[in-house]
């Protein structure tokens, strides 16, 4: 029983240990939802979309926007057919994010020659 005992008390500290009290490192804002939005709910597609945007764009987030949502932004303009607006998010996702600048330089450079 003592083993037993100790084996629970092992294995909930390990557990507990994994738990953050810290709140996020990077502010995500209405992602997940436009995600969500532009794959599974067409309807509210553009006006999701306008809300991100307006997320993206504004200036005083409390934390850094996390990695990939400027790019995220890019292809979601690109796809609605404004390259120049695609081209202005990938080169922020580039310059806030150095581990991106090999794949993003590519392909800034690529629209950059189709436009």
């Amino acid at each position: 029983m003592n083993r037993y005992l100790l084996v629970t008390v092992v294995a909930v500290l390990f557990v507990s240990g994994c738990a953050s009290s810290q709140p996020d490192m990077y502010s995500w804002g209405p992602y997940e939802d436009s995600l969500f939005a532009v794959y599974h709910e067409p309807e509210f597609k553009e006006e999701v979309l306008n809300e991100y945007m307006k997320f993206i764009r504004a200036d005083d987030h409390e934390r850094r926007v996390a990695p990939g949502l400027y790019a995220e932004a890019g292809t979601f303009m690109l796809n609605q057919g404004d390259v120049a607006s695609a081209i202005e998010f990938y080169r922020m996702e580039y310059e806030r994010w150095p581990e991106s600048q090999p794949m993003l330089g590519t392909l800034i450079d690529n629209l950059e020659e189709r436009n």
